[in-house]
Parts: C-alpha cells; structure tokens; sequence
C-alpha cells in the first residue's frame, strides 16, 4: 500500500500499513503520539527502514497499489504495533469473582 501523509507519501507492506492505520485511530483518540520505525520501500525499490511521527494530528490515506509485490512484511513489527494499539484501545477493568469480598468503604473522608 502507498501511505500518504501531508507532504509525501511511502510504499510499504499492507500489512504493516494497516497496522499504522489502526494504530493512528487510536493514538488520535487518546491524544497521544508515538515514532513507529517500519520497513519501507524507497524510490529505488529497496527495502529501508523510516521513522513515523503519529499522533492526534496526523493525516493519514492508505491506497492500495496494484500489481506491486508484496516486499516488507515484518510480523515482529507488525505484532507490536498491534500490541501498542490493543494497549490504548483496550479499557483497563478489574473482574470481580463471585465471593469476593471488597474491603468496607470508609464514608469519613477527614
């Protein structure tokens, strides 16, 4: 896929393309932002790591490209933007076991 952002844009596998995608969406709606290093393939068609600043003001549009191979898919990377998306997206919550007994609530607040 191509990933377009303001100012140029990067080919690269759809994989990890998705995976920054999914990644900006929630990075946007936690106001955060954070540098992703991926492989890229650069004007001469070799394979090259880059550097992605993306946070809440990133624009992003990833376009398919038709008849380009499929070169750097890395499932490490991969798998860890995935991990650091599923970390924001993911509301922390606590499970509470029937019989568990919660401490008494204190109401005098001096």
């Amino acid at each position: 896929m191509t990933l377009h952002y303001t100012g140029g844009s990067v080919l690269m596998a759809d994989d990890v393309c998705e995976a920054v995608i999914q990644y900006a969406r929630v990075l946007a709606a936690s106001q955060a932002s954070d540098v992703l290093v991926v492989p890229v393939i650069d004007e001469e068609g070799e394979l090259v790591t880059a550097e992605l600043l993306v946070g809440p003001a990133s624009q992003l549009l990833a376009v398919p490209v038709t008849g380009a191979k499929e070169s750097g898919r890395d499932q490490r990377i991969i798998d860890d933007i995935q991990r650091r998306t599923r970390l924001l997206d993911s509301p922390a919550s606590v499970t509470r076991r029937s019989g568990d007994v919660l401490p008494p609530f204190d109401h005098d607040m001096s």
